[in-house]
């Protein structure tokens, strides 16, 4: 990560518990998988430019995506992802603040994981 993008990750980082802060590797955030690093710049880009207004806003709903989670059935099924509760979290976001649909979020994700749409970079 850029040093900008370091520092600005870590001021919001700062202000979550533990429990649900992303997971580090030697300090540094850890990424398995690029569309984990994706949605996670994706959510403080979204909060850099103002389009939610809160972190908490963000925050809260991951939170309550892990604790589902914890408590569902699944749990024991299922391999922890931290990153899959984090984009779950985002797209409840980006959903209720009407930046886009469902329906638009599952058509991209397809899209993408089909081949039929290229990752766009601006």
């Amino acid at each position: 990560m850029k040093s900008c993008e370091s520092q600005a990750a870590e001021s919001v980082i700062a202000y979550m518990p533990e429990e649900v802060a992303p997971p580090r590797k030697n300090g540094e955030l850890d990424f398995k998988e690029p569309w984990e690093r994706l949605s996670f710049g994706v959510a403080l880009a979204l909060y850099e430019n103002k389009l939610y207004t809160s972190w908490e806003d963000f925050r809260s709903r991951l939170i309550n995506t892990i604790q589902t989670w914890e408590k569902s059935e699944k749990k024991d099924n299922d391999e922890w992802n931290y990153y899959e509760h984090w984009l779950s979290a985002l797209e409840q976001l980006v959903v209720e603040h009407g930046m886009l649909d469902k329906h638009e979020i599952e058509t991209r994700a397809n899209e993408l994981r089909t081949g039929k749409r290229d990752e766009v970079f601006y």
